[in-house]
């Protein structure tokens, strides 16, 4: 199975930490989402981050939060490399009484929002010194690096709460450049039922379609197609485990006037059919 595929149906049993370089070198990343908690931080360079309908501009210090199940993915620029550390957790890995302050809770499970970020320049160097501890101690070096861990997570999200970084209720769009591509992807978002067309969108974008195209795929590193099916997918995966609905019923609910076609897609993205994916989602 491609990698891409590994990291969409692949579960985390503890919290996990990793770090690594990314460029033009690194593969291409679909839009995917995943069943649990995502911290991804940028430690240096710059890079493009699709989150659900927003395309956000990252530079160091700053961060996206992601909750289960929503569509993401990074997009790296060719000038220069950046490093980036990430952080998955699931709810069941944190000590919620940790968020209460005389028996009543300051941060709750609810208040979990997906939400870029940044770290304020006078505490990054002490945020970067966190997650290379929690990174030390997630290579398990000894029998005490799990309860580090854990530890860590939760000192690395009352951090971000103390300097307000978790206080973010709505992700600004950091490139007025791009705001016409926003506007595409937040119609695509509200609209994805729908038999949405080139022109269509394009036009909500107030671009030529050819232009268009070119630069939706500049800035979300996916096709307008490619795009608007990963969308629709992603709701049909929902609906394939939340009810009892036909696989035919899903697919015209969802977009796809054509049943076979969804299925040879689903499959195709997912490596399982839907009838599969519905026995076995993991």
């Amino acid at each position: 199975m491609p990698a891409e595929k590994k990291r969409r149906t692949h579960d985390i049993c503890k919290i996990t930490v990793t770090k690594g370089k990314r460029g033009d070198f690194s593969p291409k990343q679909s839009d995917h989402s995943h069943g649990y908690y995502e911290l991804f931080f940028l430690l240096s360079g710059k890079c493009r981050f699709l989150l659900k309908d927003t395309v956000h501009y990252l530079e160091k210090g700053d961060l996206v939060f992601i909750i289960p199940g929503e569509l993401h993915h990074a997009v790296y620029s060719t000038d220069g490399g950046c490093e980036i550390l990430m952080v998955y957790f699931k709810k069941e890995h944190l000590n919620w009484d940790m968020f209460t302050n005389k028996g009543a809770p300051f941060f709750s499970q609810d208040m979990l929002h997906s939400f870029m970020g940044s770290i304020p320049v006078l505490y990054q160097e002490e945020c970067f010194g966190l997650l290379n501890r929690m990174l030390t101690e997630y290579a398990e070096i000894d029998e005490y690096s799990s309860g580090f861990t854990r530890c860590f997570l939760h000192e690395l999200l009352l951090m971000l709460m103390r300097y307000s970084v978790m206080n973010e209720e709505e992700p600004q769009f950091l490139n007025s450049r791009d705001a016409d591509i926003l506007l595409a992807t937040k119609y695509i978002y509200k609209n994805y039922k729908k038999p949405l067309s080139l022109e269509e969108v394009s036009a909500q974008a107030a671009l030529s379609p050819t232009y268009f195209s070119k630069k939706f795929k500049q800035t979300t590193g996916m096709g307008f197609k490619e795009y608007l099916n990963f969308v629709r997918l992603k709701h049909a995966q929902t609906a394939l485990l939340t009810t009892s609905n036909t696989i035919t019923d899903i697919a015209l609910e969802n977009g796809f006037n054509d049943s076979n076609y969804f299925k040879d897609l689903f499959k195709k993205v997912y490596g399982k059919s839907p009838r599969e994916f519905r026995k076995q989602p993991d």
